[in-house]
């Protein structure tokens, strides 16, 4: 009897003692003396490390020290001790963000969701963390939810504002200006808000309503350059060039001599009728951005009223040099444009894209290349299917032709052969002297099979070891498939079959290749 009550306080005096430890490393915690809290941490016992509070001060403490990784894996630690606890959830989630575990948080973040979704934390961190995705849609549903928790909250206001900003102009530019102007009346004080609303009053050519924003902000915050500078374009874009200058020279007179500044403050002198007086200012104004079209043909209008003519028509030619599109950039619009499509399953949208950026710029060889792309697999039905097949004879010949009056290697080209020699072949037995092709713009073109032949001629052959390889891997995919009828007939599934990994894994490939897993 005596031994069980020894046994029960030593237990109870354990249980006292890991208490003590959690109650002063979270004071330390409150306190901010973190370091404190981490040395502290490397004496821990093995029941020390057992206690959810003191695993969760030392959490607080590596998250105070921005050591994110440590900080997940102490909250890590938490969340297996109490799987359902609602903090550890957002710790561990709040952490593995900060790092790069975005989908582990949102995983969190959701179960937080799943046990209470008027959560007001888990909604706000996913709101944030969707807009910073891309995804507005979604943040924008959690910034509803918060709403309708918070009511009218400035930041939820301006969140879900932000929201509507990204997601387009129209109904969404309307609905952020009702968002930020309500946000701002709550809080006039917040230049965040007055701002955002200054930029999208100032992009929608609203400077009269710019203007009063602008103004009841500086009443908050009178010294405020970014405000300041919103002012001075408002007054620019109601004309209001000596009142803009006004403002710009006082920014500049601060020592705010940045590339907007200049400009604007020159552009001011130079639109009120003080041409000479913004020489100095579009000169330095150029000499940090040479390539804004503005700058070059404002400064070159104000040379152009003193006697450096010569220099004037320099800045009036780089200024219509810089108005053509840049063509690297062209291009790589198109790039990225019919990428999208093509993830989209707008391929016949992409492949006009290409073409027609193609035909504009016939050096573009990789415009051409992604269309051919598209076609590379033929299969026997091809020749069965018309429209198909014409698409395909173009995407090869039109590639070839172009390529090979380029100086590229063109030892590869032979992987070309023999779907070119099949679709002569083809002609042959129809007894045909020519083949249709059809291009991307829907355009039809007739091809004489003679010219086909003399291209297939200039092709390389193709190496011996590269043709037994093929014809190796065609009786190999000939074999699995009559040995995968034959266990369908017997009710035996590859699954049982007694292969290594490697060879399954072949196997798979092989009748994944054939159509027939």
């Amino acid at each position: 009897m005596k031994s069980k009550f020894s046994l029960l306080l030593f237990l109870c005096v354990l249980s006292f003692c890991g208490q003590a430890q959690s109650f002063n490393l979270q004071e330390l915690v409150n306190k901010k003396q973190f370091q404190e809290v981490i040395a502290r941490a490397d004496s821990l016992t093995p029941a020390d490390s057992a206690d959810y509070a003191t695993m969760s001060a030392i959490g607080q403490a590596y998250e105070g020290l921005l050591r994110y990784k440590d900080a997940y894996q102490c909250f890590s630690y938490c969340l297996k001790m109490d799987t359902s606890n609602i903090d550890a959830l957002n710790a561990v989630a709040r952490n593995a963000i900060n790092f790069g575990k975005i989908a582990e948080a949102k995983q969190c973040y959701h179960k937080v969701l799943e046990a209470d979704s008027m959560n007001f934390y888990a909604n706000y961190q996913l709101a944030r963390l969707y807009y910073q995705l891309g995804d507005y849609g979604k943040a924008t549903e959690h910034y509803h939810i918060l709403a309708s928790i918070e009511g009218e909250n400035p930041s939820i206001l301006t969140g879900l504002a932000d929201c509507h900003i990204k997601r387009g102009t129209g109904p969404n530019t309307m609905i952020a200006l009702s968002l930020y102007a309500r946000a701002l009346e709550l809080n006039p004080e917040n230049v965040r808000v007055a701002s955002s609303l200054v930029n999208t009053l100032l992009r929608m050519g609203d400077g009269k309503g710019a203007l009063q924003v602008c103004d009841t902000a500086l009443f908050y915050n009178p010294d405020n350059r970014q405000i300041r500078q919103s002012k001075g374009m408002a007054l620019y874009m109601e004309k209001d060039y000596l009142q803009a200058d006004t403002v710009y020279t006082g920014l500049l007179a601060d020592g705010d001599s940045s590339f907007l500044n200049l400009k604007y403050a020159g552009a001011a002198r130079y639109m009120s009728g003080h041409a000479l007086d913004g020489v100095e200012l579009l000169g330095k104004a150029f000499e940090m951005d040479s390539t804004d079209v503005e700058t070059a043909m404002l400064y070159g209008a104000s040379l152009g009223k003193t006697y450096d003519r010569k220099r004037a028509y320099e800045l009036f030619d780089l200024a219509e040099t810089n108005m053509q599109p840049k063509k690297f950039l062209v291009n790589l619009l198109t790039t990225f444009r019919g990428d999208v499509l093509k993830r989209d399953g707008r391929w016949p949208e992409a492949e006009k894209l290409y073409y027609a950026a193609w035909k504009k710029d016939p050096t573009q060889l990789n415009f051409l290349y992604e269309i051919n792309r598209h076609y590379w697999d033929v299969d026997p039905g091809l020749f069965q299917n018309e429209k198909e097949l014409q698409k395909t004879i173009f995407s090869k010949y039109a590639y070839l032709t172009a390529y090979m009056k380029t100086d590229k290697s063109q030892k590869y080209l032979y992987n070309y052969r023999p779907f070119l020699e099949a679709v002569c072949e083809d002609a042959f037995f129809k007894n045909a002297d020519e083949v249709t092709m059809l291009a991307p713009d829907g355009k039809k073109t007739k091809l004489a099979v003679a010219d086909l032949r003399v291209l297939v001629a200039q092709l390389p052959q193709m190496p011996e070891e590269e043709r037994l390889r093929r014809e190796k891997m065609q009786a190999q995919m000939k074999k699995a498939r009559e040995k995968e009828k034959d266990l369908h007939k017997s009710g035996v599934k590859l699954d049982t079959l007694v292969l290594n990994k490697e060879e399954k894994e072949k196997a798979r490939k092989i009748l994944k290749d054939a159509g027939l897993e």
